[in-house]
């Protein structure tokens, strides 16, 4: 039986394809460019684009698709700092174009609604991003610590009493 395929948008060292490869999907990840940190490397296959050249009917077969975009504007957004403050003004008031801020996480959207056109049924995806995105993406549908979840966030999370956790 063949392995389920992932795609892994904005793939950098492969944070999500680590744990995809030890579930055992076929990841294919995607990245302006191939980031190498002495031994370390992206763990898969690795295809330099630019996500926001991609049309999502080349994924029509994959099984999950998964994006961590930057998040550096974000967070630098959410620092109490003065231009920090300014940056979010110049966004609220027009000076600094927000489809420009949003775009990536725009990108993720549309690939994955081409992908789920292109296969004839709903592909799944979940975007990790920081806090301060969801001011200008919108409210994230689940959180752990600093990682914000929006897409498909599965509905089965865990419950924690008394510092163990149950499921539903």
């Amino acid at each position: 039986m063949p392995k389920p395929l992932a795609i892994d948008l904005f793939a950098g060292l492969g944070g999500w394809t680590k744990g995809l490869l030890a579930e055992g999907y076929r990841v294919v990840g995607f990245d302006l460019e191939r980031h190498v940190y002495g031994t370390h490397r992206y763990p898969a296959q690795l295809v330099l684009q630019d996500v926001r050249t991609i049309h999502g009917r080349q994924f029509k077969d994959a099984a999950v698709i998964v994006a961590g975009p930057p998040c550096q504007e974000f967070s630098y957004m959410a620092m109490p700092w003065t231009k920090a403050k300014q940056k979010i003004r110049d966004y609220e008031t027009g000076v600094r174009d927000v489809k420009k801020l949003t775009e990536l996480f725009d990108a993720c959207f549309r690939i994955q609604r081409e992908a789920t056109e292109a296969a004839g049924h709903h592909i799944p995806m979940v975007v990790e991003n920081v806090c301060g995105a969801q001011k200008w993406v919108g409210r994230a549908r689940w959180h752990y610590g600093s990682f914000y979840l929006w897409g498909d966030v599965p509905a089965l999370m865990p419950i924690v009493t008394n510092r163990r956790m149950k499921f539903p």
